[in-house]
């Protein structure tokens, strides 16, 4: 019991001390802790946005990894298609007819022009040649 009593007035001085801090704390006191959870709620808000970045990284890395997976299945498939290979290839010729038939009508229309200029010019070539002369004159 006595031990109890020896501890009791130690407890409530030390209470007594606590709860002055608690109940009236210094300005500094205060401002020092505001700083600290100002600075704890930074780093918070930083960790989460490293997280958030972090995890759309990933989903970014793993939808272009499920996109290549896709591609290559999708090659390997059609390289042992014959049928597959065989529409390729007719796609592949037509485009190319097209091609084709785009240059002819080009073609076509630049030698219908180099006509043009050429009987245009025989045309003038005698009016040039007439204004030569009077100019010498």
């Amino acid at each position: 019991m006595a031990c109890r009593i020896c501890l009791n007035p130690y407890r409530h001085k030390v209470l007594r001390l606590t709860s002055q801090l608690l109940l009236h704390p210094s300005p500094a006191q205060l401002a020092s802790q505001a700083d600290t959870i100002a600075s704890l709620t930074n780093q918070r808000n930083m960790l989460l946005h490293q997280s958030a970045d972090e995890r759309q990284r990933w989903q970014a890395e793993r939808d272009s990894w499920d996109r290549i997976a896709d591609v290559l299945t999708a090659k390997a498939r059609a390289v042992h298609e014959p049928a597959v290979r065989d529409q390729e290839t007719q796609r592949y010729i037509a485009r190319l007819e097209d091609d084709v038939k785009a240059s002819r009508r080009r073609l076509a229309d630049t030698q219908t022009r180099l006509s043009t200029l050429e009987s245009e010019m025989s045309r003038l070539r005698p009016l040039l040649s007439m204004q030569a002369t009077i100019l010498r004159d």
